[in-house]
């Protein structure tokens, strides 16, 4: 008998990758301190905040992916709390930050929270995991196993709309 797989075994890659070392470190280092987290926990929760940026990036050109948020405009992928932690955290050193959107998206992204429908009934999250393991970058559950939240009060103002 023999068992073959429709599709070659892939390993993930590390996160790491996705920027300079001198930029992961300076992030995780400035997370850790901020939070009170351990070294090893800073730098898994920054690489999923790098994988997240990532899958940003990709599916921004991807019109048939995403949902759509109740101004008609549509969102690709939503932070979990502690992926959103890292996100406030990274903005807080806007020099690492900026470099890091540069390197990962082209440009800088944005913080703009928003809570929608399908943020509150799991719905975004099947999206963003979807996304996240399209980027062929390890994504780590015990970050994406919560539902996403919004950080600051429901559907505040958007500068400029």
């Amino acid at each position: 008998m023999t068992i073959t797989a429709d599709k070659p075994a892939t390993i993930a890659a590390d996160p790491r990758t996705l920027v300079s070392t001198e930029l992961f470190d300076k992030i995780a280092r400035y997370f850790a301190a901020q939070q009170e987290v351990t070294q090893t926990y800073a730098e898994r929760a920054v690489g999923q905040f790098l994988v997240f940026l990532k899958a940003y990036a990709d599916s921004q050109d991807e019109p048939d992916f995403g949902m759509r948020l109740p101004s008609g405009g549509s969102y690709r992928v939503v932070p979990t709390r502690p992926v959103d932690a890292v996100w406030h955290a990274a903005l807080q050193i806007s020099e690492p930050y900026t470099a890091v959107c540069e390197k990962i998206a082209g440009h800088y992204v944005h913080h703009r929270p928003v809570l929608t429908e399908a943020m509150q009934d799991g719905t975004a999250i099947t999206y963003t995991l979807a996304a996240l393991h399209e980027t062929g970058h390890r994504v780590d559950m015990e970050f994406w196993g919560g539902e996403a939240e919004s950080c600051c009060p429901p559907n505040p103002p958007q500068p400029g709309r």
